[in-house]
């Protein structure tokens, strides 16, 4: 058989990775490579490809059938899919703000124009998650999706817990180990679980999800009293990407929660992914894996790309591989309508009466307490209080916080988590 001519977008960690596993598979010729300099030594053999800092002429070669896409940003890439989908080539790509913010636009394309965009190592690295929702478990009605789908805040939180390190200390490590980018604003302020979730989300449900609507909270505030203090009252802390049904509508957030520490994901540690599917056939079913990493995302790029080679070989191909996901926008819960229960941390005045104060603020605003700690003064003259509350709706919640920030014995109000249900 003939071989299928592929060309790949982007030759950082992950593209090399791709070209590695490729380069003795009998079904694939990589005719071009496109980079941002070309002049930039490489660590693999390029002899037999032809490399080019002009995408264009990849994407232009009617001799390329796939373009794989492991580039990364939105938009020059953004732009270059959709050339090569309208010139009717296929496409795997690994990049998961492209598929979260304009899946809807590329995916019409690509019907229209009779191929495939395949993206398992945009969510969750070498763990099949894209694969497992949207073909493993046809057979059920989701209920909800829920996990850790960053591994570097997973390995942040894990330092904090096992090493006692403050929030800087344990990203200066991960940073160090190249775990943590050098600017980790995408996954620390929970961006990069925002559009990991939507996904998901999208695929689950069978409509898109806008992920700039997305509820997000990262883990900038959480600090080692935080991470000591969860225990206590039987949790550990973990940035978790969370979708579910509501009443007529999605609950979808990419937030810091206390997850109970009998439930699987808060077993989950170090740079490790891991999802939790809830079908009304299979029940509930939990893939655990590396989120990330060279090997690991290339093996999933180049596992869709031979799922793909397969089905281009039957006489009768069709783009079956494609989600079957209604364009139109999914509604999403309105949030003071949720109900939860939650955990907040909060420094006041050390003075009599502030405990009295706190209670009637909150029980003017129907939220009722299960639990609170002092935790002794922090500077002088102050002290930090530690509330869970019971299950109460988040806008009676956001409405008690409020009460309590107007107070004048309050210096700040801290953290507010959400428990994870």
């Amino acid at each position: 058989m003939s071989k299928i001519t592929v060309g790949i977008l982007g030759l950082g960690t992950v593209g090399t990775g791709v070209v590695r596993l490729l380069a003795d598979d009998p079904r694939f010729k990589i005719k071009w490579v496109a980079v941002r300099d070309t002049s930039k030594p490489r660590e693999i053999d390029l002899s037999a490809i032809r490399m080019t800092d002009r995408p264009d002429e990849l994407v232009d070669d009617p001799e390329v059938e796939i373009v794989i896409e492991v580039a990364g940003g939105i938009d020059r890439i953004y732009e270059l899919i959709k050339r090569a989908v309208a010139r009717g080539k296929h496409v795997v790509t690994a990049n998961k703000e492209l598929i979260a913010r304009h899946g809807a636009e590329i995916f019409d394309l690509a019907h229209r124009n009779n191929v495939t965009v395949l993206f398992e190592a945009a969510v969750g690295g070498g763990i099949p998650l894209i694969s497992t929702i949207q073909r493993g478990l046809q057979a059920n009605e989701i209920s909800s999706v829920a996990g850790i789908l960053n591994g570097t805040t997973n390995y942040i939180l894990t330092a904090m817990e096992q090493r006692g390190q403050s929030f800087e200390d344990a990203l200066a490590e991960a940073q160090k180990l190249g775990i943590a980018e050098a600017d980790p604003t995408n996954d620390v302020e929970a961006f990069d679980v925002a559009y990991k979730i939507t996904i998901l989300a999208s695929l689950a449900f069978g409509r898109f999800v806008d992920s700039a609507k997305v509820i997000r909270q990262g883990i900038t505030h959480i600090t080692d009293l935080d991470i000591a203090m969860a225990p206590e009252f039987g949790y550990r802390i973990k940035l978790i990407g969370l979708a579910r049904r509501g009443n007529g509508c999605l609950d979808v957030r990419a937030q810091s929660m206390l997850v109970p520490i009998h439930h699987p994901l808060a077993s989950v540690e170090g740079a490790n992914n891991a999802i939790f599917i809830s079908g009304s056939a299979v029940g509930e079913v939990m893939l655990v894996g590396p989120g990330a990493g060279q090997m690991p995302t290339a093996s999933a790029v180049v596992g869709d790309l031979i799922n793909l080679a397969s089905a281009l070989r039957l006489p009768d191909f069709a783009p079956y591989f494609q989600p079957l996901i209604d364009s139109r926008e999914s509604a999403l819960c309105e949030i003071d309508d949720s109900e939860g229960t939650f955990y907040i941390r909060l420094e006041t005045k050390d003075t009599p009466g502030v405990i009295g104060k706190l209670g009637l603020a909150l029980g003017e605003h129907q939220v009722s307490l299960h639990s609170l700690l002092q935790r002794g003064v922090q500077r002088e003259g102050s002290a930090t209080i530690i509330l869970l509350t019971h299950r109460t709706r988040e806008g009676n919640l956001k409405r008690a916080i409020a009460a309590i920030e107007a107070q004048p014995t309050t210096i700040e109000v801290g953290l507010v988590l959400r428990v994870f249900e």
